[in-house]
């Protein structure tokens, strides 16, 4: 295969830069090179890198929630204020870079599903202490922002719910640290919010420290 017949553009210059000019050399180095890219190891990393970069500048570049938003929000917002309890549950493994040990956790665990997302069905104890900064954050409406589109993290996944119970209304709060979102559900309420960057640091750093059911990645 000569160089000329390389149809990435992109290959074709850095190849015409730096690969030698044997044919059998140029073969070997596009061989390579599509075996790297299709690794699917390297393609979850580089996918892992774009979304830390795509959500800490993503995050800054809108301002608060749109009126629609938060005649879902302020309902749910009033439901976490009132409420009586709250049970922490932890996520199983990731669906696409954990695929195998998700099937092997669903098989061999106690699990719920909640709006249609897997957890561990045991809620973990949360220290007494950091109940109310939780609701707090949970129930500022500044907390969040308008929900900006996909993300490259290989699809929602939520690492946490936090189920806020108030009388017979129970308030889900389904956090995503991949892609810095947040699922809010209340008994009529659904809202698919983005997470600031500086509330999204504060439930990283009170949430992360709980994690006690799910086996570290393989």
């Amino acid at each position: 295969m000569a160089l000329s017949y390389v149809r990435c553009p992109f290959l074709r210059s850095t190849f015409a830069a730096t690969a030698p000019r044997s044919a059998v050399a140029e073969l070997g180095v596009v061989r390579r090179c599509y075996t790297l890219f299709m690794n699917r190891r390297f393609f979850f990393s580089l996918l892992g890198a774009c979304t830390i970069l795509h959500g800490a500048s993503h995050a800054e570049v809108r301002s608060d929630l749109t009126a629609k938003d938060l005649s879902q929000f302020t309902p749910i917002a009033e439901g976490i204020r009132r409420a009586s309890s709250l049970n922490l549950y932890e996520g199983l493994a990731h669906q696409g870079w954990e695929a195998d040990q998700l099937k092997k956790e669903l098989a061999t665990k106690k699990t719920l599903r909640i709006h249609g997302f897997p957890f561990y069905e045991r809620p973990l104890p949360i220290a007494a202490d950091e109940v109310e900064p939780l609701r707090r954050l949970c129930a500022a409406a500044d907390s969040f922002l308008s929900y900006g589109g996909p993300k490259l993290c290989g699809g929602y996944h939520p690492d946490y719910c936090l189920a806020w119970r108030d009388g017979e209304a129970t308030y889900h709060l389904l956090i995503c640290f991949g892609c810095h979102e947040m699922k809010l559900y209340g008994p009529k309420q659904e809202l698919l919010a983005d997470i600031r960057s500086d509330a999204f640091k504060q439930f990283e750093t009170t949430l992360k420290k709980y994690r006690d059911q799910r086996p570290k990645r393989e």
